[in-house]
């Protein structure tokens, strides 16, 4: 088990494929005040500061969306003991056929996502926001590579928008969502070979199982 916890590619790697997911699997957009249907570009990052400064400046576009990872744990309820063996079947694409590997159970884990958005207008938040419920109904399936999923969920919802400002400001309304995604940080994998001999997969493998 020490291999596996105290790896950071793996790690890095299943975290790069959440955060990919969410990006491309969820599409936010709003009808404007002329009626045309405007699609939301969602963004990397924790930038709430840069859209404060830029909206005084009057140099930003809104509405505006962000997505950051801002926690990461072990779920202790669905964790499995350390000496349990999973067996399953890849697929080996140069030699064109199945193989047997092994493995430690994968640590299964909860990752929290903070995502935000910034407007000018109620009605179009109010838009984005529906939007963005439809997909957690009641989760949304992340679909990882080696034919992994992560279910995620809409955890909580808060209206964070500047109520007080100065005579010469423009109100900044910003509504802050928490996704939490269940999922599992793959274990290395070892080859089961015919002659007894157990070798490390480490190409890119499909799982069959």
């Amino acid at each position: 088990m020490a291999e596996y916890s105290e790896s950071p590619s793996i790690k890095s790697s299943y975290y790069k494929e959440l955060l990919r997911s969410l990006l491309s699997d969820i599409k936010l957009s709003y009808i404007d005040d002329q009626g045309d249907h405007k699609i939301l570009k969602l963004h990397h990052g924790k930038q709430e500061r840069m859209v404060a400064k830029k909206f005084q400046e009057n140099n930003i576009i809104l509405p505006y969306a962000t997505i950051y990872q801002n926690g990461i744990e072990e779920d202790t309820k669905r964790r499995r003991t350390g000496d349990t063996l999973v067996y399953s079947t890849v697929w080996d694409e140069d030699e064109q056929r199945a193989k047997r590997v092994v493995s430690i159970a994968d640590v299964p884990v909860k990752a929290k996502y903070s995502l935000n958005v910034w407007s000018k207008y109620i009605s179009h938040i109010d838009q984005i926001s529906s939007r963005l419920r439809s997909y957690f109904n009641p989760n949304l399936n992340l679909r990882l590579k080696n034919n992994l999923i992560a279910v995620s969920f809409l955890s909580a919802e808060e209206d964070e928008s500047k109520i007080e400002v100065n005579d010469k400001e423009d109100r900044l309304i910003r509504k802050n969502f928490t996704i939490e995604v269940q999922g599992y940080i793959p274990s290395p994998k070892f080859l089961l070979t015919n002659t007894g001999k157990i070798e490390r997969v480490i190409q890119n493998i499909e799982i069959t199982e």
